[in-house]
């Protein structure tokens, strides 16, 4: 009797800020589905914790060290891989200033990483992509709001990846490679405001579904977006937040 093998070509993934919050979570649902993933930081202290918990589970996950924001830097990690099928852009940073103090290093602070940042990953990935491969960018419900609780450049950034994303989507559709975003509401992650008046329980009572959302809950949605199931949906931003931000 003869027998066929048909050996699968591992699935990889690169998910850039994945050592705490979405990031992470991202990382782990990946793995969890199969992938062999690349888990971004800036330094691999950074990145241990998401290392530990995928050793813990008995997933791939291997650290893949650079600034986002330094192009040579991506240029050299993202090129070692021998292919991507998906890379999630969650890599960003924010400051917690008023906007009449604002200074031009803030400004380059926050578009260097969340913006530059994006680009700059998704410039050499595509080297390493085909058709069927999924580009996903994390993007915030501040984009759609200005940010009544996150800083102007940061919500300025946002916008600019949503804009980023629609663009990509459309240049890269004629080969295959889908492009969208997943854009946050309210998560319980270390970057949410929290202070004196803006406890956790105050969110609680202006997301219509009544709760903050958990990290989980994005990667989920990621999950999903970068999977055969979703195969005819691309250029999207869509929207997790629990009711925040509606149509």
């Amino acid at each position: 009797m003869k027998g066929v093998f048909k050996f699968m070509k591992e699935k990889i993934a690169v998910v850039t800020g994945a050592g705490t919050g979405i990031g992470q979570a991202i990382a782990l649902e990946l793995a969890a589905n199969g992938y062999t993933v690349y888990a971004n930081a800036r330094s691999e202290d950074k990145i241990k914790d998401t290392i530990e918990k995928g050793k813990e589970m008995n997933y791939e996950i291997r650290p893949l060290i650079f600034d986002v924001s330094i192009e040579e830097e991506v240029k050299n990690k993202i090129l070692s891989l021998p292919y991507i099928d998906c890379i999630i852009n969650n890599a960003a940073v924010g400051v917690d200033k008023e906007f009449r103090e604002l200074t031009e290093s803030d400004w380059d602070k926050v578009f260097n990483t969340n913006v530059k940042g994006c680009y700059y990953c998704v410039k050499y990935a595509l080297e390493k992509m085909t058709s069927g491969s999924s580009i996903i960018n994390i993007s915030s419900g501040a984009a759609k709001t200005g940010g009544d609780f996150v800083s102007l450049p940061y919500s300025a950034s946002k916008g600019a990846i949503n804009s980023m994303t629609i663009f990509f989507a459309r240049k890269l559709a004629p080969k295959g490679i889908r492009v969208n975003a997943v854009s946050p509401g309210f998560v319980d992650t270390r970057m949410l405001i929290l202070n004196d008046k803006i406890t956790k329980d105050y969110y609680k009572t202006i997301i219509p579904i009544g709760k903050l959302g958990i990290p989980q809950d994005i990667a989920y949605c990621v999950s999903f977006l970068v999977s055969e199931k979703a195969s005819y949906i691309t250029g999207q931003i869509i929207e997790v937040n629990g009711g925040d931000i509606m149509g």
